[in-house]
């Protein structure tokens, strides 16, 4: 085998290979952008916009997205969104889940959870299932906490009370046959 990579020489150039791999380091390779796929343990790796990074424009992730930098635009995922206390966003944000310790211009739409720690300011609606806001927190916005199921639920409840309101009430005696209708 090593006769073969002499032979072929370090990439095309006829110089002596067999001790290339030991010789030379991996390339480094910066993953804070790059999206991770799931390890062999099915660990899942999160997409981080780092400290440093301005972005502007649109993004779409499937797992996980950790912004500490600074984003603009629109965000739409079902996966899950973390701003650090150093990341900001300005952008309309659909995502499953998100977790703010930043700062979050525009409206946040979650079809899941939103969890706002202490050190989170918004600016802007935020419609979710299920809201958790830690004290300390700035809030400049309406807050809607339904989902689709509950939504409707709701409606149903007030169309039943409604209906109740109008009806006009029963009398019955006890032990008695027949009601009478209260005037």
């Amino acid at each position: 085998m090593v006769d073969i990579l002499r032979m072929l020489g370090a990439k095309g150039t006829g110089q002596d290979i067999s001790n290339y791999h030991q010789n030379e380091e991996e390339p480094k390779m910066d993953v804070s952008n790059k999206l991770q796929q799931p390890t062999a343990h099915g660990e899942i790796k999160e997409t981080v916009i780092s400290p440093d990074a301005e972005i502007k424009g649109s993004i779409k992730f499937k797992d996980s997205l950790r912004i500490d930098g600074t984003f603009e635009g629109e965000i739409d995922s079902k996966g899950t969104l973390f701003i650090g206390k150093g990341g900001s966003t300005k952008a309309e944000i659909h995502v499953g889940n998100i977790i703010v310790e930043g700062k979050s211009e525009g409206n946040i739409t979650c079809e899941d959870k939103v969890e706002l720690r202490a050190t989170a300011k918004i600016i802007g609606d935020i419609t979710a299932a299920r809201l958790t806001i830690a004290e300390g927190v700035n809030i400049i916005g309406k807050c809607s906490v339904t989902s689709e199921k509950s939504s409707s639920d709701i409606h149903q409840g007030l169309q039943d009370f409604k209906k109740m309101k109008e009806e006009k009430p029963r009398i019955e005696k006890l032990g008695g046959s027949s009601g009478t209708t209260a005037e």
